[in-house]
């Protein structure tokens, strides 16, 4: 990354820089309060000759604590969704697992300093234990370096036999692990070890909450406990009580879980599994509880493949629709279960794939092995080989829904969608939901929808292709909706010669089925936004704008970060006095159980 492009993200952005001025301005002013509490503390006086060491950890637990509190609030998936809409404009709501991964990061370096710090300590008093004595009416032990703290034990023994040190490395041990499987390498390869591991947070708090209950900060020659909570004397033991500072969120935390439980527990019923063509699985699903709005997605668990694992997926249905349904592509262990689970796996898929492949009918493959019907133009709907019994589905649970930023796709004048890959899954419930409002006459803000897809082969527009031949047909308005198709894999000269020879004259695309041509290759997204900015400055999409207004042009973005560098320059660079252009990406990843098998 170059210096000019971080200095863009960082400094000039206002936002960014609002943020990055209050995060590290709050960490470097609880450091230094926590340096100078010690350091003005008199009846700490005999620890202070340890003097800088003693004075940075110090100041460094103090931000810990801070930042153990502020790690717990990104993973409060209920409550951010109830206050997204009023709060959105102040913090990163839609960047929950970025902020997520910034305190992790923060507490990696406040966790090295203070560590480092407190060897140190230790160090110091083993030197200064060679040459002591004790002048009689005195806690404390003088010695030709000053006054130190009595401590009967030795260092390694402070570090190792008592609370502090045993709870302290036990810590250390937790977030080793933790970091190492929250690797992506590492989280993609194996999502379970990163979804166990992180479980281990439980234990990692309340190793914090005992950390402090050994006294090692104290103004007596000897620890002074008590029977209840915290379990010392805090008229002796001088700690921050930085406790505080976690077990708000830490009981929010445990409250939402609660929850989750007992909703997730609530009355679902898988009624119908949908294998595309191009190979996705479509689970159909009805759950009377389950309020949601376009752009959404849940979390899934299926008791029979895993008992304690949630994956989320975007919902690709519509509110309208009497179902809720999720779209899965079979990438995993767990989404292979799963396909195993529902008489779907990966060898009936690959079978079905293998069918429309253009070199290939779409009637010469011998399905009967696999107990699939005759071959749709949409999917195969899963029965049993005996089609008068239906296969006995597995019970499932969902929890959420859980917002994204493609809820505010109504707030636009006009929206650009733009979908990469397996990025799609949003727009189908958002592009569902328009063509529904279109029926109904309320589509009130929005007046123009630009769609691009980008996508590696033809087979893969397969499974949606059916919502957008239904949204093209139902258009009143041409210029209302346009449809832009972008196939990246390279074609053969003889594929290329075939495709020409369909198109000529014809009203559907020869690839898609649709009146909106398929483009090749990658998208010049600079051309995109300048044609797209030109055609609202001449009112030719948007029509004539009042006086003093500024048209709202939002783009929202699902599919790899690379690409969404790319996508939001060109984007927020097309900003004028009379459009205003914005971006979100919509970031699946928002919650810590994200692994590659959303769909």
């Amino acid at each position: 990354m170059s210096s000019k492009s971080w200095l863009r993200r960082e400094i000039l952005s206002l936002r960014r820089l609002a943020f990055n001025v209050f995060f590290y301005g709050t960490h470097l002013g609880l450091f230094a309060y926590g340096w100078y509490s010690q350091y003005a503390n008199e009846r700490l006086v005999a620890l202070n000759t340890l003097r800088y060491s003693v004075w940075v950890s110090r100041g460094a637990a103090l931000v810990l604590a801070y930042d153990a509190a502020l790690i717990i609030l990104p993973v409060l998936r209920n409550i951010l969704r109830i206050i997204r809409p009023t709060l959105a404009w102040l913090a990163p709501m839609d960047q929950s697992i970025w902020f997520h991964r910034q305190v992790a990061y923060s507490m990696a370096f406040w966790t090295m300093v203070h560590t480092t710090s407190h060897y140190i300590n230790f160090m110091s008093i083993e030197n200064t234990r060679k040459s002591t004595f004790r002048l009689p009416g005195f806690g404390h032990v003088f010695s030709a370096h000053g006054i130190i703290e009595l401590r009967a034990e030795l260092a390694v023994q402070i570090h190792y036999n008592q609370a502090a040190g045993i709870t302290g490395h036990f810590m250390l041990f937790i977030m080793l692990i933790m970091y190492t499987t929250a690797a992506r390498k590492v989280r993609d390869q194996c999502f379970e070890a990163f979804w166990y591991t992180h479980h281990l947070a439980f234990f990692f708090f309340l190793a914090l909450y005992s950390h402090a209950t050994g006294c090692f900060v104290r103004d007596t020659p000897e620890p002074v406990h008590t029977k209840k909570f915290p379990f010392y004397d805090a008229n002796h033991c001088l700690g921050y009580g930085s406790w505080h500072f976690t077990v708000g969120p830490a009981m929010l935390y445990i409250g939402e879980r609660i929850w989750r439980e007992i909703r997730g527990r609530k009355y679902t019923k898988l009624t119908k599994v949908l294998v595309h063509p191009s190979g996705a699985l479509e689970l159909r699903m009805v759950k009377p509880s389950l309020k949601y709005v376009p752009g959404q997605w849940i979390f899934l668990q299926v008791p029979s493949v895993s008992a304690y694992q949630w994956h989320p997926f975007s919902i690709t249905s519509a509110p309208e629709d009497p179902y809720v349904s999720v779209t899965i592509c079979q990438v995993g262990d767990w989404t292979r279960a799963l396909g195993d689970a529902v008489s779907a796996g990966p060898s009936v898929v690959a079978a079905l794939a293998a069918a429309t492949q253009p070199s290939q009918g779409t009637k010469d493959l011998e399905r009967s092995a696999f107990g699939l019907p005759e071959l749709s133009d949409q999917f195969y709907e899963v029965v049993a080989s005996d089609e008068s019994r239906p296969i006995s589905l597995p019970e499932v649970r969902l929890d959420g829904p859980y917002g994204a930023p493609s809820e505010d796709v109504f707030k636009s004048d006009l929206a650009v969608l733009v979908g990469a890959g397996i990025g799609v899954a949003p727009f189908a419930s958002i592009l569902k939901h328009i063509w529904y409002r279109q029926r109904a006459g309320r589509l009130e803000k929005l007046k123009h929808v630009e769609f691009i897809w980008i996508c590696r082969d033809a087979v893969s527009f397969a499974w949606f292709q059916s919502v957008l031949t239904e949204i093209e047909d139902a258009q009143i308005d041409p210029n209302f909706l346009r449809i832009n198709m972008y196939v990246t894999q390279s074609i053969g000269i003889d594929q290329l010669y075939n495709i020409a020879i369909n198109d000529t004259g014809s009203v559907y695309d020869p690839l898609t089925k649709l009146r909106s041509r398929t483009f090749y290759g990658r998208p010049d997204f600079k051309s995109i936004y300048s044609r797209i900015r030109s055609a609202v400055e001449t009112g030719a999409l948007l029509g004539p704008r009042e006086s003093g207004t500024a048209f709202n042009v939002g783009t929202f973005y699902c599919g790899p970060s690379a690409l969404a560098k790319t996508v939001k320059s060109q984007a927020l660079a097309c900003s004028t006095s009379t459009a205003t252009f914005t971006f979100a990406q919509v970031r699946i990843s928002i919650n810590l159980n994200f692994d590659k098998n959303h769909y």
